[in-house]
């Protein structure tokens, strides 16, 4: 009876390993692929990891002087390890920004058609009236005012994202927008303007927009 559940759990441990074998060597290959796309030779690094340990899983016990729950232990180890390694050296996103200054236009991008963008003012209240109803705040709601042209060949319905950054590099989302829906007209303009809340001591403003790009535009609000 003894040598039957050592047997059973002999063949347990085996399959844990076989599985946890097949999971690093899964990521041995995604990794792998990230290093060559991205070219990051360092990520090579946990790579040979990965598949090392992997290959550690499924050698055969007689090649081996530990038993498996201490294979599967040192397999496991070195994989949180690979994990560090890939965690550290894969890049980060970062934003590339274009610069510009109240009543200067610039090209957005949505669905493959252009639009030229231009931010012309902006201004500040303690009151706000959305829906007939009047909205306070702590703060105030700043309120940045621009316009929109189809500059394609095409009516195209337009979306994008935009915010606020001030000098202390804090960011606010968007309070709400009256930009209105539906296609614009090639060569036509549509009015728009965004609301944000932002703090009474908040200064250096400006406001982003981002589109189909990998830009960021960036508007200085100050003249």
């Amino acid at each position: 009876m003894k040598k039957q559940e050592e047997k059973k759990e002999v063949g347990f441990i085996s399959v844990i390993n076989v599985i946890a074998g097949i999971i690093i060597a899964i990521f041995g290959v995604l990794n792998l692929i990230t290093a060559i796309i991205l070219s990051i030779p360092i990520l090579y690094v946990p790579t040979f990891l990965f598949f090392a340990f992997a290959v550690f899983l499924f050698l055969p016990q007689k090649f081996l002087r530990v038993n498996k729950w201490l294979k599967l232990l040192i397999a496991i180890v070195g994989f949180f390890v690979a994990l560090i390694i890939m965690g550290l050296n894969v890049p980060t996103a970062q934003f590339n920004f274009e610069e510009y200054n109240l009543n200067e236009e610039f090209t957005i991008t949505y669905n493959k058609i252009n639009f030229s963008m231009v931010i012309y003012n902006s201004s500040q209240t303690d009151k706000l009236i959305v829906d007939g109803q009047e909205k306070t705040t702590s703060g105030v709601f700043l309120l940045v005012y621009g316009a929109v042209t189809n500059s394609g060949n095409y009516a195209s319905v337009l979306s994008f994202s935009s915010g606020l950054m001030d000098n202390q590099n804090k960011s606010y989302s968007l309070h709400s927008s009256n930009m209105e829906s539906g296609e614009i007209q090639p060569g036509l303009s549509r009015n728009f303007f965004s609301v944000f809340e932002i703090p009474k001591s908040a200064q250096g403003l400006k406001f982003l927009v981002a589109d189909q790009t990998k830009l960021i535009k960036r508007i200085t609000l100050e003249r």
